[in-house]
């Protein structure tokens, strides 16, 4: 069938509902998909790309149906932005970008260059000597397993993700996070640049004994010609560096032939005929005999197989070269992984083939003057004379050229020295510029920022070239480098531990995120890698290991303080998550004990921007040792969109919290009620055994105010129901007020901060929409540090009683106190629970007995040494009743229980209550607030009924004095604790109860109103 273009068109069996798309030009980035249908307007992106950087219209766009036409669907392709901070902001141009290296040119060849060096040369055939074929081979076997884990460690982690520049830095940061990261990138740049100028000077120090047998000299023949020979070689490397990585990709092919034929050169010679000199020399051609002569160790000179294990290690050390490259490679995750695991076996089977052919190719020991004689009887070869004094110039003990002498062809040794040295000091001065420009594109360390830099397409890191190429000319002028050769070791020791960590570490967490594309790996192998690194360290070298330790602490310390706050899903966010959440649940299997007491805060702040200073009282008592959580009913009617605010809301606030430095939790609950939003907050707030067991409310200042106002009385009400639902929910509840001063600061800090943190967010679900919006892009608060805890007197912060009480009681209801608060002193007032009193009192009014909590409250802000009242003195004040009652009897037993409470104190004050009436001061001051709730001449409008007032007259009577005994004893305290009142029911929903809470605490220091829920918080039982 055909249609009216002439063109075949073929029947499908799609449902009639489903829509074959097109791909169009507006919707490039997309899967063509019969599966799509027009009320889902997400296509499936094509790449990574697009599925990390494309905008997507949220879950509220599609339901309710804001995009309509395909002008307004979501292109992942088309709305792609650039955002990785990771690499940085340089964005390169796609036709110049550079296409990157393989497996084979970017990591295997880099590896077998960097691993093979000079120890293949100079160094095999007298660990033969020394270890014999049998250790010798265990000591490659054991450096086999030591790089062996790693690298299947490194390869997990490669796998898992892209991999951008900076190598085994980048691996272990993003695994770990940035204090590990940039502790061991640190180390690690340091390490491959020294390693980078050991490689030229071992380079120069062959060039000088291979001219000395021709007798020829620079200066001295000596360390002057090193240092000339070494920084001529650092300035070729460095100058074929600058050219490009594609260029000196090409000079590594060259010296990896030139490295092959010597190998091969080594390995012919070792069954060709010798000759005269040859023989004499100790090199007597391939011979059973000399296997089982040379089989077993002959250790001389204090040489053990920890030296030749030390000696030979360093060698293998290279095997991430080829990482440090990761920038330039086109598919790190799969070239790293095969690259490295295959140039450890090649280069393990060439170190281990040359160890072996030197041994059953020459004898220990030999004179150079006679041939090396054989005996029947002992099946063994003779030992030459100079052997009794050790002064034997050739064999595999004491000839390190060997290999020169046993090649078919020498010179091919000496160009395969000369062609390791400079591969692998090439690959050091490539290598660690690039884990230092990553580094530096961190941002971990300050001024380091100009070598982040890169140039070019491929983004080389010319700023770092230089840098290192400096510090590398400076260590070559030391010329000799065998003091630092030891802890250069450690160093890479130390970032194979680190690396095999971060493997076990990440797959111990159990965390979703990891999913290595390479899995032959196991946690358990790279833990006994990462503990087998630590032991070889300390085995090579207790006092280099020890520096190497402390350097990773200082710069591990260094970072956990001042690295920026960096979100990079490290494993050990992962364990701390996994941590937190098995802790909780074998917390929640643990009885209560009252050993194990905690005061946990629901503290109701409102927004905790505008009332810091209630937060600073309220963390002051628990100094992060304690749950804390700031609940904030917002009013806002309950609904999906409200939920949406209070998350924006969670997120602000939570890093307000932590930009003040406070340990505690913001927890927000939307409701038009304050009371039921409470109710809401009590019920759900807290996990398992992580639940709130006080509840701190601020006083109501302008509770006259409002309850005299008929549209505002529902205000206090609410407040009432609140303790009242407290009292009945089993809850301790504490009341603080801040003396004359509001809690709430929201006036001045909007003259100080920015006023959008004050404000709530108007109600709209959408990320777009949201006024919210703004705020995540600039930041939540602004850049205003309030300052730390600091030494203050006692004399800034005191109170002294109003001669006004009177007056001052009835202008509540029209003036604010914070009006009073002059401009000068706002600040401080707004921080005054940050400043430390020196010398301070609190006073501990203790009324009724319930449970404790009244005492061990200033038992902790006294104890703390975060607290503003940081070793303060207690005086507990008790009132009794009764003319003969023995007043010294009863302070010793108080006393007596204080201190088997072990609750520190300065005084015991007992009062014997007498009955004395009270003062008229006091009584006028009561009457008027009556006089204001219950009009004489407006019976109608009554708010406390008469009934009440009789029937709670004598507690009235109660409170009333106690007022006075306040004002009498602890007008100069810095604070003031009280036990709360507690009534029935009818009376804590009065606003009698208000006139209570009001007279306890007005014109007095800063009061803390404490009532616990009669069940022990302390005990005297070990």
């Amino acid at each position: 069938m055909k249609n009216t273009n002439g063109e075949e068109q073929k029947r499908n069996s799609y449902p009639n509902d489903v829509i074959l798309r097109t791909n169009t030009s507006s919707e490039k980035g997309r899967v063509n998909s019969c599966f799509i249908n027009d009320d889902d307007d997400v296509s499936i992106p094509r790449t990574a790309a697009d599925f990390n950087k494309g905008s997507r219209p949220s879950l509220h766009d599609l339901i309710k149906k804001v995009i309509h036409d395909d002008d307004n669907k979501s292109n992942l392709a088309g709305d792609i932005k650039v955002t990785d901070t990771e690499v940085g902001n340089n964005f390169i141009d796609e036709a110049n970008k550079f296409e990157g290296f393989g497996w084979i040119k970017g990591v295997l060849i880099r590896c077998i260059l960097c691993i093979i060096g000079a120890t293949l040369y100079m160094r095999m055939s007298w660990i033969a000597g020394q270890a014999g074929i049998f250790l010798g081979i265990m000591v490659v076997l054991l450096s086999l397993v030591v790089v062996l884990i790693t690298g299947v460690s490194m390869s997990a982690i490669a796998t898992n993700g892209e991999i951008k520049n900076g190598g085994c830095y980048y691996l272990i940061s993003r695994s770990l996070g940035p204090e590990f990261g940039g502790s061991i990138g640190l180390i690690l740049y340091v390490a491959n640049t020294v390693n980078g100028a050991m490689n030229c000077v071992g380079l120069a120090e062959f060039l000088v004994f291979l001219f000395s047998e021709y007798n020829f000299k620079l200066l001295d023949g000596g360390i002057n010609d090193i240092r000339i020979y070494a920084l001529a070689t650092c300035v070729i490397l460095q100058g074929i560096i600058f050219i490009g990585t594609e260029f000196e990709n090409k000079t590594q092919m060259l010296l990896l032939i030139t490295i092959i034929l010597s190998v091969i050169s080594h390995t012919i010679g070792a069954f060709l005929p010798m000759n005269e000199d040859q023989i004499k020399h100790g090199i007597v051609g391939f011979s059973w005999k000399l296997i089982y002569d040379n089989f077993w160790p002959d250790f001389r000179d204090g040489i053990s197989f920890i030296t030749v294990f030390g000696v030979y290690f360093p060698a293998m050390t290279g095997i991430m070269a080829g990482a440090n490259m990761s920038g330039d490679l086109k598919d790190p995750s799969k070239s790293i992984p095969i690259g490295t695991m295959t140039s450890i076996a090649i280069t393990t089977v060439v170190y281990g083939g040359t160890m072996l052919l030197s041994a059953c190719a020459t004898v220990r020991d030999s004179d150079g003057a006679s041939f090396p004689m054989y005996s029947n009887i002992t099946n063994k070869f003779i030992p030459p004379d100079c052997r009794l004094d050790n002064t034997c110039k050739f064999g595999l003990a004491n000839d390190y050229q060997v290999p020169l002498s046993q090649a078919a062809f020498g010179p091919l040794i000496i160009a395969g020295i000369i062609a390791s040295t400079l591969s692998s000091a090439s690959g050091c001065l490539i290598g660690a510029p690039r884990i230092f420009q990553a580094l530096c594109q961190d941002d971990l360390f300050p001024g380091v920022g100009v070598f982040g830099k890169g140039r070019g397409p491929t983004n080389e890191p010319f700023n770092a070239y230089f840098l290192t190429f400096f510090l590398t000319c400076c260590i070559i002028l030391i010329g000799d480098l065998n003091a630092i050769s030891e802890i250069i070791t450690n160093f890479f020791l130390a970032a194979f531990a680190i690396t095999n960590f971060a493997c076990f570490n990440s797959s111990a967490s159990h965390a979703p995120g990891f999913r290595p594309g390479f899995r032959y790996y196991n946690k358990w192998l790279s833990l006994f890698g990462s503990i087998l690194c630590i032991a070889l360290m300390f085995v090579l070298s207790e006092i280099t290991s020890m520096i190497t330790l402390f350097i990773f602490a200082l710069l591990y310390l260094y970072l956990k303080h001042t690295a920026r706050n960096i979100n990079w899903g490290s494993s050990t966010d992962a364990n701390s998550y996994r941590k937190a959440l098995m802790e909780l649940l074998k917390l929640s299997r643990n009885e209560d004990h009252v050993k194990n007491y905690r005061p946990q805060f629901l503290v109701l702040t409102g927004n905790p921007a505008a009332r810091q200073s209630f937060i600073d009282f309220g963390y002051a008592i628990g100094g992060g040792n304690n749950l804390m959580i700031c609940g904030h009913v917002v009013p806002y009617d309950s609904s999906v969109s409200a939920t949406a605010c209070i998350r924006k809301l969670n997120s602000r606030m939570t890093d307000l919290l932590r930009e003040q430095k406070r340990k505690a939790f913001y927890c927000g609950v939307a409701n038009k009620s304050l009371r039921n939003g409470v109710q809401g907050l009590l019920q759900s707030v807290g996990l398992g055994k992580m639940q709130p067991n006080i509840l701190m409310i601020g006083f109501k200042h302008n509770w006259l105010k409002e309850v005299l106002d008929i549209k505002c009385r529902n205000n206090v009400y609410e407040y009432l129901g609140i303790i009242l639902d407290a009292f009945e929910t089993n809850m301790s509840l504490c009341i603080f007020r801040n003396g004359n001063d509001k809690l709430d600061h929201s006036a001045f800090m909007s003259d100080y901060y920015d006023n959008l943190m004050l404000q709530l967010p108007e109600i709209k679900l959408t990320d777009r929409e949201s006024s919210l919006q703004d705020d995540f892009v600039r930041g939540f608060f602004p850049d205003v540090t309030r300052p730390m805890a600091v030494s203050l007197t006692k004399q800034h912060l005191m109170k002294h009683r109003s001669l006004t009480s009177i007056m001052s009681l009835k202008s509540m209801s029209r003036s604010s106190s914070s009006n009073n608060i002059t401009t000068d002193n706002k600040y401080i007032v707004n921080n005054k629970y940050r400043y430390k009193i020196k010398d301070g009192y609190i006073d501990v009014w203790w009324m009724n007995d319930d449970g404790g909590l009244i005492l061990l409250i200033p038992h902790l802000l006294a104890t703390n040494v975060n607290s503003f009242l940081s070793g303060a003195s207690l005086r507990i004040f008790i009132i009794v009743d009764g003319e003969n009652l023995e007043v010294d009897k009863t302070k010793k037993e108080i006393e007596s229980l204080l201190n088997k409470f072990r609750i520190k104190y300065k005084e015991v004050i007992i009062i014997v209550e007498d009955g004395q009436n009270l003062c008229a001061e006091t009584e006028m001051e009561f009457d008027s607030c009556i006089e204001m709730l219950n009009p004489k001449y407006n019976s109608s409008n009554h708010l406390i009924e008469k009934s009440i007032i009789d029937k709670s007259s004598r507690k009235t009577g109660q409170y009333l004095r106690l007022r006075e005994l306040l004002l009498e004893h602890s007008a100069d305290s810095n604070l003031l604790i009280v036990t709360l009142p507690v009534a029935h029911e009818s009376i804590i929903m009065s606003p009698l109860y208000m006139v209570w809470l009001d007279l306890l605490s007005k014109d007095l220091p800063p009061t803390l109103l404490v009532r616990g829920n009669h069940t022990s918080v302390l005990t005297y039982i070990s």
